[in-house]
């Protein structure tokens, strides 16, 4: 098998992944979009999330622009235009996922109405489809592409040096980094600036139900909701996916690890073979949606993800076997099992299928309700039930994650540790398209709503939110332990290219490093907290102004101006989207600089410790008290109206900018971090402070795949 040749044409597979979304969504597109005033709101919901998308799409094109010169003058050309090129392919994944849902939303509501349920679930499925598959082909395209263009012919692998390939494959994961950062916090303070305005003026303040057509933030709202779903939640998985995979090309070329030119070669090829039987997979799930019976839309979107993660192993092992590659741990002499790499991969789907049962646990319907019963006893109660569930859930996934490190090691080494993230991720094309169904499902409600459509299409999109609701929880936890997983290479690499032969806590200037990270994810979801509360009170003012300046709007005589509250959400977001983002790129910068490399390092440890725990407690809480106000809307507690009510609003409301804003903010700023760090170890120790830091100048330095190796071998 001349496995250089074939890895040379995976990025074909890449193109088809995209062709099939095409026909996917020229499939979508011509099912009915309903009435004329269901198109007016259709409309109104694109108008507002493509003008979010165009000037938040300025302002990242700028920052890549920026950041592209600097990495030209201290990194040089190869590194700049990977991080171009990342950029490129993160922003093409949030987009098209975004530019769908918009669309797809008016078509599932008209499903709702007629057909029905069977026919609704499919449409807004196809829709999410679109945004998943997309995610998936621009994953397997990207790091194709990549892969042939640095090692993809024999000649070329032989001559490249590692240090150089390591730059150019840190700059390409750095610039999808960046742009993932900026659209998560972006559109996730702009959906929850609108949803905070939407309820505390338009339920509370006003008293009139969710989705009014009164309720001057109501389009708003419905425009965040794909702004953060699908775009911000595409750019973080494309750049996950395309994280993990980058890493663990990285360790399979590490010379020592691996014995020869073929196995090496083999080991490089793995993840890329790996992530395609992915799409290959996910494919197949979205098509076998069509024939499962839709009565329980949850049980529906679980059975696809299942079979799919189960087609993808059956077709990992048969790529493992075929490959059949040695490896072997210089250091302690320790020759690994040639399925070693397989039972890596199994331990990291595992992994993420049990994060995934840990999430359901705490935030599902059991969860909700004894929330919902908390909320009975006032405000304080809901939220410390809140609190208590994200705090729980916080120890279980990290143990599952720390079982997948150390069966992963035990199976392949290092290479196994990479190959579980892999594993856990490779399914992103099905895991990216259950994740939008949820915000499709949500824009349908709403235009079911607002055009009057009836209690049956209602109950309709009623479920099928509720189900996108519970999905959207798991995967958001799913994404945060993969990041814990990728992240453990990325620091690793750092820590054994600028010469630590660990983190000397003694020290007082690894320790400020250490605390200095550790707090650094608290600042940044501080920031986004603060973010998202200033421009809520920005929409609440509009909100407000408009239903004094105008008693025509409740009285149902005059439209609202519902361009206003989307053009107030999207400055701000703009705005407020900046200094988290430089912040994250900044901090390690600085800190490496003024106080050395040594600093860095533990900057870097205490980043990923605290960041971790802190995203799966913010995003699990929020998706909590989220369930839980929904099970009250539903009649627990009291329905409706009564005091129990009141406080899951509160506790829902608090918890928006938990789980869709500084939440999925932190699994992106750890790995950022570490990527930035990555990519300027050899300006950082050019610098005065870091001088005879690094490699010993009598021997050749030491490659970034050699660094990793080395780090974690001793790590774990």
């Amino acid at each position: 098998m001349d496995l250089t040749l074939l890895t040379d044409w995976l990025w074909i597979l890449g193109l088809l992944g995209l062709g099939v979304t095409w026909m996917i969504w020229e499939r979508v597109r011509k099912l009915p979009p309903g009435n004329e005033v269901m198109r007016g709101l259709a409309a109104q919901v694109q108008s507002g999330a493509m003008a979010f998308a165009r000037r938040v799409a300025v302002v990242m094109g700028a920052f890549v622009v920026l950041a592209g010169a600097l990495l030209f003058l201290v990194a040089g050309y190869r590194t700049a235009g990977a991080f171009a090129g990342g950029a490129v392919c993160a922003m093409a994944a949030a987009f098209s996922g975004l530019f769908a849902a918009v669309r797809v939303n008016v078509r599932t509501a008209e499903a709702a109405r007629y057909p029905g349920l069977p026919a609704a679930l499919r449409t807004g499925f196809e829709g999410g489809a679109v945004a998943g598959l997309a995610v998936a082909s621009l994953a397997v395209l990207g790091t194709g592409l990549l892969y042939l263009m640095g090692i993809g012919r024999p000649d070329v692998y032989e001559e490249i040096r590692f240090r150089e390939f390591a730059e150019i494959v840190s700059g390409f994961a750095m610039g999808a980094s960046s742009i993932a950062l900026f659209a998560r916090v972006g559109g996730g303070i702009f959906t929850k600036a609108a949803d905070m305005g939407a309820d505390l003026v338009g339920k509370l303040e006003a008293g009139i139900p969710e989705d009014d057509p009164r309720n001057p933030a109501t389009i708003a709202d419905l425009a965040g909701d794909c702004a953060g779903g699908t775009a911000g939640m595409g750019a973080d998985l494309f750049e996950s996916c395309a994280a993990a995979v980058i890493a663990a090309i990285a360790v399979g070329m590490t010379e020592g690890t691996l014995t020869g030119y073929e196995n090496r070669i083999a080991a490089v090829a793995l993840p890329l073979f790996a992530i395609a039987a992915g799409l290959i997979a996910s494919i197949a799930g979205v098509f076998l949606l069509r024939h499962l019976k839709p009565e329980r839309p949850a049980a529906a979107l679980r059975t696809v993800q299942l079979a799919s993660a189960a087609l993808f192993l059956v077709m990992a092992f048969g790529i493992v076997f075929a490959l059949g590659f040695d490896l072997a741990d210089e250091s302690t002499g320790r020759v690994y099992h040639y399925l070693g790499p397989f039972l890596a991969i199994l331990a990291g789907t595992v992994a993420g299928t049990l994060v995934g049962a840990v999430t359901a646990f705490f935030t599902g319907p059991r969860a909700a309700r004894g929330i919902a019963e908390a909320s009975s006893q006032g405000a304080a109660a809901n939220v410390l039930a809140g609190i208590s569930a994200g705090l729980q859930s916080s120890v279980p996934v990290l143990l599952i994650v720390c079982a997948a490190v150390g069966a992963a090691y035990a199976s392949a080494g290092l290479y196994g540790i990479a190959m579980a993230a892999v594993g856990m991720l490779a399914t992103v094309g099905i895991t990216m398209t259950v994740h939008a169904f949820g915000p499709i499902a949500d824009n349908a409600g709403g235009i079911v709503q607002l055009g009057h459509l009836g209690p049956d299409a209602r109950r309709v999109t009623e479920g099928l939110h509720t189900a996108g609701k519970e999905s959207g929880a798991v995967i958001t936890s799913f994404s945060i332990a993969a990041a814990a997983l990728t992240s453990i290479a990325l620091y690793a690499a750092y820590a054994s290219w600028v010469g630590l032969a660990g983190i000397n806590l003694i020290d007082p200037v690894v320790v400020i490093g250490f605390l200095l990270g550790g707090a650094v994810p608290f600042a940044v979801a501080a920031l986004t907290i603060t973010s998202v509360s200033k421009a809520a009170r920005a929409v609440i003012a509009e909100v407000r102004r408009q239903f004094s300046g105008n008693p025509g709007i409740m009285e149902g005589t005059v439209p609202p101006d519902s361009a206003a509250c989307v053009d107030v959400a999207t400055r701000h977001a703009l705005r407020e989207m900046i200094i988290p983002g430089v912040l994250t790129v900044v901090a390690p910068v600085l800190v490496g600089a003024g106080l050395g490399v040594e600093a860095l390092g533990g900057m870097l440890a205490g980043a990923t410790v605290t960041g971790v725990l802190l995203a799966t407690f913010m995003a699990n809480a929020g998706s909590a008290w989220d369930l839980a106000r929904q099970h009250v809307d539903m009649g627990a507690a009291g329905g409706r109206g009564s005091p129990a009510h009141q406080a899951a609003l509160v506790g829902d409301t608090i918890g928006d900018p938990f789980k869709d804003t500084a939440g999925p903010s932190m699994n992106i700023l750890i790995k950022l971090m570490s990527l930035v760090s990555l990519a300027l170890v050899p300006w950082l120790l050019s610098l005065p402070i870091n001088q005879g830091k690094g490699a010993p100048p009598q021997e050749p330095a030491l490659s970034m795949l050699e660094a990793i190796a080395r780090a974690v071998t001793h790590l774990v």
